[in-house]
């Protein structure tokens, strides 16, 4: 009984001793885009747009079925003075640290994505998480 009862403290005191599991996979960022033109946006709103293109952007990252989650696009803009649209959102995976998946939208500063329902072409200009 002693043995066993040794072997509880020992595994007690390793879970203790152990780190804390880390947050896994989100990236909770601020984007600030510039458009190619004027966006139409009367087939649908920016939000929808950006849902879509954070979501497939993000994914091709990871193999197919991998499991994302993300939260509604917050879209404001356009700023008078620039022109720039900025857009808040969170995306993520259990599959990657927070760390790893704000280094993938980090990572988008300075491209274009195509928007597939405006007819614009969207800069990265910036990203803050």
């Amino acid at each position: 009984m002693m043995l066993k009862l040794s072997t509880v403290v020992l595994a007690a005191a390793a879970l203790v001793a152990s780190s804390p599991v880390e947050k896994r996979g989100t990236a909770d960022c601020t984007y600030v885009v510039t458009p190619s033109g004027v966006p139409d946006t009367s087939t649908d709103p920016l939000f929808s747009e950006w849902n879509y293109l954070i979501g497939v952007n993000f994914s091709k990252n990871f193999p197919s079925g991998t499991i994302t989650d993300g939260t509604n696009s917050i879209v404001t803009g356009p700023d008078a003075e620039t022109g720039a649209y900025t857009v808040v959102n969170a995306i993520g995976t259990a599959e990657i640290t927070d760390a790893e998946a704000i280094t993938i939208v980090t990572g988008w500063v300075g491209s274009t994505f195509d928007g597939p329902w405006t007819g614009v072409q969207w800069h990265i200009d910036s990203v803050t998480c």
